[in-house]
């Protein structure tokens, strides 16, 4: 995919996505910045602020999860140890439950929930705690592209699922 389309991508996700009843009854929003081939969310991160909305970003914890940062407009960013941006301010985390809404990275979905992500296993340990709760909060999005989308997706017993998708063409609820 070109840069240009990439860029349109992304773009049309956030329209998209500003809309949505979800991004607008949620306050507390966990985004990711995108390393790689992975897709842009510059422009949702954006809009977060934009709307008067707190966005935070993942930073790796020691135990290979996730701790989430809360992140300003022209906050500075280091590269990790995998070459992923984190913020640099690490002073404001946020616990993982105040979360409303959590959008995270993949290579592949399909509708039944299931993600592929980089193969770490960091959101799926950070959000374990989920799997003996009742509620389903926070949400969580995948943030893909529509090509990323798969017939079906062999998932372990250990997988975090999607509670939704979202992708240039629509926000799909699961």
């Amino acid at each position: 995919m070109q840069a240009a389309e990439r860029e349109q991508a992304a773009q049309a996700a956030a329209d998209i996505f500003v809309q949505h009843p979800l991004f607008q009854s949620s306050r507390h929003i966990a985004c990711y910045y995108a390393s790689k081939s992975e897709f842009d969310t510059q422009p949702i991160i954006n809009a977060i602020w934009d709307n008067g909305k707190i966005c935070y970003l993942p930073i790796l914890a020691e135990n290979k999860s996730l701790n989430f940062v809360r992140y300003h407009r022209n906050e500075e960013l280091q590269l990790n140890q995998y070459s992923i941006p984190e913020p640099v301010n690490t002073q404001h985390t946020v616990q993982t439950e105040k979360l409303d809404l959590v959008l995270t990275p993949l290579t592949a979905f399909d509708r039944n929930g299931n993600r592929i992500g980089s193969g770490g296993g960091f959101y799926d340990r950070t959000f374990a705690f989920m799997f003996n709760r009742g509620d389903k909060s926070p949400t969580i999005l995948g943030v893909g592209y529509a090509m990323q989308e798969c017939e079906a997706i062999q998932a372990d017993m250990w997988d975090m699922k999607l509670d939704g998708i979202l992708t240039e063409s629509a926000l799909i609820e699961f």
